[in-house]
């Protein structure tokens, strides 16, 4: 079972996310994991664009939801990196601009279908619980370490992020 470890809230950007997308309805793991096998060069042209880099050193699949509608269910997935706002687009790759924003960042450990079906879930719980922040759900993204895949093991560590704002 996924247990949320730690949870904290972070200014990000303005900040540029490269990456390669894929529109989907949302629950196409295979598809998703498809991305990560083929990732290499999406990564390899990123970390060309070091002078760029941000803070935010951990390879991410930002979610989101701009071409989501009743009729047609499809969710961003983006596989990539937060970077410098006016990041260079390496040619192949995609881009989102991103506004200044609030980010819950919740650090969830477990094994790791269990922790990639239920680290959304935890972090939103945990943020209702408190009173300083409220979700916006702009965005998601899955924050993955050198933990979250260990080479021996099954427990596993990964982030999850969600867009929230400052309660006045």
């Amino acid at each position: 079972m996924a247990e949320l470890k730690k949870l904290e809230f972070a200014k990000l950007g303005p900040c540029r996310f490269v990456g390669k997308s894929v529109y989907a309805p949302p629950g196409s793991g295979e598809i998703f994991g498809a991305m990560w096998c083929d990732s290499g060069p999406v990564f390899e042209a990123i970390g060309k664009l070091s002078e760029y880099a941000t803070n935010e050193a951990h390879n991410i699949a930002l979610l989101t939801w701009d071409r989501y509608t009743k009729e047609n269910p499809m969710m961003g997935y983006t596989i990539g990196k937060f970077m410098k706002a006016g990041t260079p687009v390496p040619e192949g790759l995609d881009f989102i601009d991103l506004p200044e924003t609030f980010v819950a960042k919740g650090w969830v450990k477990g094994e790791f279908d269990d922790m990639i079906s239920s680290a959304e879930a935890l972090t939103a719980k945990a943020v209702e619980k408190q009173d300083k922040y409220t979700l916006t759900w702009a965005f998601m993204a899955e924050v993955y370490t050198d933990e979250t895949i260990p080479e021996e093991g099954v427990s596993s560590a990964m982030g999850y992020y969600i867009t929230c704002k400052e309660n006045e």
